[in-house]
């Protein structure tokens, strides 16, 4: 697998908030050094990160259900998490049902949530899209708008997710969608999801989309809503 920099032409973006603390980009890119790693290591060292907030899992079911947070109020700390809900962004590792007759997929997809049921969710993958693209759109959400282009919209099926899913805090989001953790894979005679796809294909593809846009006003579902308890069922 090919070395790349990675961080070494990115740049924080504006609309970042100071966190008060160092976010999972900041720790990711202190581990980096400035040196060439490979998408494995930084696959690897992203979810080092995320399993930091690991809880007993009986434990995080429990607190998922009993959670009491306001529909309107935003993720405000990094959580792993069981299953998805509306309005939250999530990084996830995935194995897409099918995926011998896809062109290719994305492995690890950071997808901002806009439909959930028990068994399957849908929403945007942020990573169809270039850095700067990105950088829009989370811009557009925080102000409380979806204003996505549409062929970054997927459904996702719950039991095609490997392990939990890392439920973003807000606050994380505009440096988040700039870690660089894409994973596009394609089938190449039956071997599905083995070879890879570059991001830079994948983005020139997707650009010619970006005026057929999803445009709508922003709902944020919280955990502990009768919804959200029903979904845990399946989980």
């Amino acid at each position: 697998m090919d070395s790349y920099y990675g961080f070494y032409d990115i740049q924080r973006p504006t609309i970042a908030q100071d966190t008060g603390y160092e976010t999972i980009f900041e720790k990711v890119k202190a581990k980096a050094n400035g040196e060439k790693q490979t998408w494995l290591w930084y696959k690897n060292t992203v979810k080092t990160e995320a399993f930091s907030y690991l809880k007993e899992p009986s434990r995080m079911v429990q607190e998922e259900q009993a959670e009491r947070q306001a529909t309107d109020v935003e993720q405000d700390k990094n959580e792993l998490r069981s299953f998805p809900v509306v309005g939250h962004l999530y990084l996830f590792e995935y194995h897409a049902k099918g995926k011998k007759k896809l062109p290719y997929y994305d492995s690890f997809p950071l997808v901002y949530v806009v439909k959930a049921s028990r068994g399957e969710f849908w929403g945007a993958n942020l990573h169809y899209l270039s850095p700067k693209r990105r950088v829009w759109c989370i811009k557009r959400l925080m102000e409380g708008r979806i204003d996505i282009p549409r062929n970054c919209f997927h459904k996702y099926l719950n039991n095609h997710i490997d392990g939990y899913l890392l439920d973003l805090a807000s606050d994380e989001w505009a440096t988040a969608i700039l870690l660089p953790i894409e994973n596009f894979v394609r089938n190449v005679k039956g071997k599905a999801g083995r070879m890879s796809y570059t991001k830079e294909m994948v983005w020139e593809e997707t650009k010619g989309g970006v005026y057929d846009r999803i445009r709508d006003r922003r709902i944020i579902h919280g955990y502990g809503s009768s919804q959200s308890r029903e979904m845990a069922k399946g989980n």
